[in-house]
């Protein structure tokens, strides 16, 4: 429910009031304003936006993650709900059309950026072709062929009004999907040699590693499964460093978030809601014209995003102040929001992700007691990393790290080390030489600098076509490959996110999958998704 409207006329009551002569309206306008403002100026999209309050009906997907800007509580915050695309797999694409049907009910959605196209790439001419009926029996006849997305078929079966937008590049789309064939050759033969290698890493790490050590693996391997909050994890970090006589004052974003974390657990937001309308009545016999004009403009700029919720809870906690009104005391919930707000704005996402693995390596540093267990964990690091690489779903960071490290990732010069220390704990395993990998870094190196090039058009477009539209919610639908360059690229930008994930129990179809990767689909006014399978 929409107030905006309502804020204004309250200005306009507000200002008649206070024009007039007689004293006794002049006692009523405090009581009066503050009634007016908790039912419309100050309502609960305070404490969250629409990412942390985002349902989506199990049937058809879930939510996989989700970030909340610092901006998010102001109107003019933007919020972009990335849908991973199961490409060609019948089941998924109908539940992808099914969520994105749901959006638009129940948030208002209108505009849908895909990858694979370019500019305005709507299907909604073909509804005038046959009545809705029809149009679902054909639709759905080419969503099974792979032939149509989710979105599409959406597109030609509703009558909402969709802006379906490409945002490619068209010669860097075509340079990745030729890199993408290179490497898509010898995928499969590369992660089974990496598993197998995997596999005796994992039968040495007992042998080899302390108790300390292997705990430390299990927690950052709970973290990256979701398992383990990155609040969590961030504290269980600060603890063991400072158990190690680290100081911590070169990582300040991770001891902030840690708190952060303590506190999020503390705070009962209803409760805090509740106790914030309390405290804002309990003003009424307290304020005078003036000072109800100041919490009247306060409000308004913050509902209209002109001041951020640090800068007005800080209003209201110094109005209190001044009052001699005890919030602690008095609301401890609102209280303890306002401290979680302060802690939020402290936060720079990804300065703290940096801090988080320095802190990783400088505790692992401290905790190798020799050489062969640092050797057996950065062989770990590296055959995880190349694993990203090899699947393609390595992360920027992972991507920036095997850069660097480019020698360090031939496996040919770990067999050695591995058959020596199979040797030395009498391990019926045995690695073995493979040029798959080795062979073929150059073809992954070429393959992932142009889907970073992809997705700086990507966000590029994205940008532009938000500004354009004056859209703040839009739905991104991309396959998994691109979601961790392009998740980052929204925290920088500033902009909220989800990615969903749409109900699949059933298993792609290989054979329209390739048909789909060799170009052999021609189907004219779908051009953002012949060949939009890049994972």
């Amino acid at each position: 429910m929409y107030y905006g409207s309502s804020a204004s006329i309250i200005k306009k009551i507000v200002a008649f009031f206070i024009t007039m002569k007689k004293p006794h309206y002049l006692k009523k306008i405090p009581l009066l304003i503050v009634v007016f403002l908790l039912l419309s100026t100050l309502d609960s999209s305070a404490f969250a936006s629409l990412v942390k309050t985002l349902q989506i009906p199990t049937q058809f997907g879930n939510i996989k993650d989700t970030f909340e800007a610092q901006s998010a509580m102001q109107n003019s915050a933007k919020t972009i709900i990335h849908l991973q695309d199961a490409h060609c797999n019948y089941e998924a694409q109908k539940n992808m059309a099914q969520l994105l049907d749901f959006l638009v009910k129940d948030y208002g959605l209108k505009l849908i950026m895909v990858e694979g196209g370019s500019g305005n790439v709507n299907l909604d001419f073909l509804r005038n072709y046959a009545d809705k009926k029809a149009r679902q029996e054909v639709a759905d006849k080419y969503l099974k062929l792979g032939k149509i997305s989710g979105e599409e078929y959406l597109d030609i079966i509703s009558d909402y009004p969709l802006d379906l937008y490409g945002i490619e590049d068209e010669a860097l789309y075509n340079a990745h999907l030729e890199a993408f064939h290179k490497v898509d050759s010898v995928r499969d033969e590369g992660l089974k040699y990496l598993d197998d290698l995997s596999k005796i890493v994992s039968v040495l790490k007992p042998k080899i590693y302390s108790e300390e050590l292997g705990y430390m693996e299990s927690a950052k391997k709970n973290y990256e499964g979701k398992t383990l909050s990155l609040g969590d994890y961030c504290g269980y970090l600060k603890n063991i460093a400072s158990s190690k006589g680290f100081d911590l004052k070169d990582y300040p974003y991770l001891s902030a978030f840690a708190e952060l974390a303590r506190l999020e657990k503390a705070v009962d937001f209803k409760q805090a809601e509740a106790q914030r309308n309390e405290f804002i009545k309990s003003l009424g016999s307290v304020l005078n014209e003036k000072q109800v004009k100041t919490v009247i403009d306060k409000s308004q700029e913050f509902k209209s995003g002109g001041i951020k919720p640090q800068e007005y809870y800080s209003f209201l906690k110094e109005l209190a102040a001044k009052k001699r009104i005890n919030l602690e005391q008095n609301y401890p919930q609102l209280a303890a929001y306002i401290r979680y707000i302060n802690e939020n704005t402290k936060i720079d996402v990804a300065a703290l992700l940096k801090e988080v693995g320095s802190l990783e390596e400088k505790i692992k540093e401290a905790l190798f007691a020799n050489t062969d267990q640092k050797k057996l964990y950065e062989l770990s690091k590296s055959i995880n990393i190349l694993k990203g690489l090899v699947s393609l779903e390595m992360t920027p960071e992972d991507f920036e790290y095997f850069k660097a490290h480019r020698q360090e990732f031939l496996t040919a010069s770990w067999l050695d080390f591995l058959k020596e220390n199979c040797a030395k704990y009498s391990l019926a395993v045995q690695p073995s030489a493979s040029g798959v990998i080795d062979e073929n870094l150059s073809k992954f190196d070429e393959f992932y600098k142009l889907g970073s090039d992809r997705e700086q058009a990507f966000i590029k477009n994205i940008v532009n076509k938000m500004n354009d539209s004056g859209e703040k919610l839009a739905v991104f639908i991309a396959g998994g490959f691109h979601t961790p360059g392009m998740t980052q690229m929204f925290r920088d930008k500033g902009y909220s996110y989800a990615v969903v994930t749409p109900a699949i129990t059933k298993k792609t179809d290989s054979s329209i999958y390739l048909s789909v990767l060799r170009g052999e689909r021609k189907n004219q006014g779908s051009d953002n998704i012949d060949e939009n399978k890049l994972e």
